[in-house]
């Protein structure tokens, strides 16, 4: 295919013969507009409330880091909007860090995949963690028993939320 103005010229060949089977045809292109498009790529995990959880989380910890270290585990949280991964957050309690993505070595101890609208309501306070799991929101992969050592984390910044 080639280009000339705002009409691309085209013809199309049978690989294995080089036999040209469309020849002469072309699309005439309106409003062209070159360079590359820029998308934010970040725009579908602006919309997850969640995000705010975890700010104040790493927060709590950053001004707590012994607390932090008493847990001393990592975890990954999936979050999800209907169902579809939206983005991840490491809980890094070795190191006391939060941030998004999976964690920067190794494995975490325990991978948390919730809803962000049931993590908004754990972080409420409207929705307890353990009905949470048994009812389904919550998959808990992992050591499960760690998990109960976030449940100070969460009381600590429910009243930031």
């Amino acid at each position: 295919m080639w280009r000339n103005n705002n009409r691309i010229h085209f013809q199309t060949s049978v690989v294995e013969t080089g036999v040209p089977v469309i020849t002469g045809a072309y699309i005439d292109l309106f409003d062209v507009k070159t360079g590359m498009p820029r998308v934010n790529l970040c725009a579908a995990e602006e919309n997850i409330q969640s995000n705010a959880v975890f700010a104040t989380i790493g927060e709590h910890v950053k001004a707590n880091p012994d607390e932090a270290k008493k847990v001393n585990a990592v975890f990954l949280y999936n979050i999800t909007v209907d169902k579809k991964p939206a983005v991840e957050w490491t809980l890094d309690m070795k190191k006391g860090e939060v941030y998004k993505g999976k964690p920067k070595s190794g494995k975490p101890d325990t991978t948390l995949t919730i809803e962000d609208k049931d993590m908004i309501e754990i972080a409420l306070g409207k929705l307890n963690p353990q009905v949470a799991f048994m009812r389904g929101k919550l998959k808990i992969t992992g050591n499960i028993m760690v998990t109960q050592k976030l449940a100070s984390l969460m009381e600590a910044n429910k009243s930031k939320l």
